[in-house]
């Protein structure tokens, strides 16, 4: 893997983290921000032929 594929897999993954922590405390400004960051990234991925996994959305058991 690449540095660029492996860095952008990685701000996905901190996007992603971070959109849910702003979900789980309600706070609609850093929702909107990571969202909007998130479909950033994640349209950079797929210009570029970057596969990128689907987030795990399953609750723990």
């Amino acid at each position: 893997m690449d540095t660029f594929t492996a860095e952008l897999r990685r701000r996905i993954t901190s996007a992603r983290e971070q959109l849910r922590a702003a979900e789980e405390t309600g706070d609609l400004d850093a929702e909107r921000v990571y969202s909007g960051e998130l479909d950033s990234l994640l349209r950079l991925a797929l210009d570029n032929g970057i596969t990128i996994p689907p987030e795990n959305t399953e609750e723990p058991t």
